[in-house]
């Protein structure tokens, strides 16, 4: 059985002893010495303003509170495709993956209650490294190349209900339960065929579960407010019932800003922080920000910029992210039918590591 501490031992050399070799990897490597890369409550439409219009957005699962002003019945679907490039001291190369990062629906149940659910991505632990290298063998040197595959996710499976206060103030408070599985495997090839290849693999399962309020006041008709905050408690990493890990989770606190001087024209900002800092070795508490503007109507354009840290990475110091986003969005049917269209350019450093993601978004809503 592959414990957890062997794992990330294994992934940690194999990221930072050998990586002047390396043949690929899926995810970003800033999350294969953590728990993961940790996943974006955003809507398509959101990302497409680099996240500042996630804290007003009913579509994404960042604030409870906004579900407040979903008066219809409502399905959102999204899915990413990234290319990432990967540089190293020496080299560089480009993967590509696909993901569906979020789905959600939400709608009135009487009394001024709305309520919605969903699931989206919480982390992301999916990769793929293969390196070469050179041991000793009672004496001899022998070239061999490690591999080390994972292959899964925790999910964050959302429960959220919002209500109206006042006139200008919006309240909301949601329940979390993170699942998900990761099939892993670490295995080692050797050239010369007198040696008998070795690999372990096994299956991880995880838990845990969290909790968010939320509040959104309106002090003017062109001004939005929102302050937010979410406690999670602990992932837990379990094979066939043993537990093998306890990971704490971070409280994250948040507050937004919109502000709406004409009918086509809005600008929102927003800041995160993130206490990730206890979630083990090699994690740092973040502090993100973001900023965007939506203009026009019909196909508006949306921009966005970014800006933060990641919660892990090896060196000792936080990796730090900068992204600019762009988009826009169709309605079809009397607005019964949206199509959102972003993509982002993020640009991450950290000690000894750099890469550079594109990724093309597409989402898909539904008020029947």
């Amino acid at each position: 059985m592959i414990h957890d501490r062997c794992r990330t031992t294994l992934a940690a050399a194999l990221l930072l002893g050998l990586a002047a070799t390396p043949l690929a990897a899926q995810d970003s490597q800033f999350g294969i010495s953590g728990l993961g890369t940790p996943g974006r409550f955003e809507s398509v439409r959101a990302r497409a303003t680099g996240g500042a219009f996630a804290a007003f957005d009913p579509l994404s699962s960042l604030v409870d509170a906004t579900l407040g002003w979903a008066d219809h019945l409502t399905i959102t679907s999204g899915g990413a495709t990234s290319y990432r490039a990967i540089e190293f001291p020496d080299k560089s190369t480009w993967v590509r993956a696909t993901r569906f990062p979020v789905l959600g629906v939400s709608g009135p149940v009487g009394h001024g209650i709305i309520v919605g659910g969903g699931f989206g991505t919480y982390l992301d632990k999916s990769f793929n490294i293969s390196t070469r290298d050179t041991v000793t063998i009672r004496g001899v040197p022998e070239p061999v190349t490690d591999r080390y595959v994972s292959d899964g996710a925790v999910s964050d499976l959302r429960l959220a209900a919002a209500a109206r206060i006042t006139s200008r103030v919006f309240a909301g408070v949601g329940v979390h339960l993170l699942t998900g599985s990761v099939r892993v495997r670490a295995g080692r090839d050797f050239q010369d065929s007198s040696y008998v290849d070795t690999f372990e693999a096994s299956e991880l399962t995880y838990d845990g579960f969290g909790a968010s309020a939320s509040v959104v006041a309106l002090p003017a008709s062109s001004l939005r407010l929102a302050a937010f905050v979410r406690s999670d408690s602990r992932l837990r990493a379990r094979e066939n019932s043993t537990e093998l890990a306890r990971n704490d989770l971070p409280i994250t606190l948040g507050a937004g800003l919109q502000w709406q001087p004409a009918a086509a024209t809005t600008f929102a900002a927003s800041i995160v922080s993130q206490s990730w800092g206890n979630a083990g070795t090699n994690a740092y508490n973040t502090v993100n920000w973001s900023a965007g503007a939506e203009l026009g109507r019909g196909a508006p354009l949306r921009l966005g910029v970014r800006g933060g840290h990641l919660p892990f990475g090896p060196g000792g110091r936080a990796p730090s992210e900068f992204g600019v986003a762009g988009g826009t969005g169709f309605r079809f049917s009397e607005g019964r039918g949206v199509i959102d269209l972003s993509l982002e350019h993020l640009s991450r450093t950290g000690v000894g590591l750099r890469e550079r993601v594109w990724t093309l978004l597409v989402g898909v809503t539904v008020r029947p």
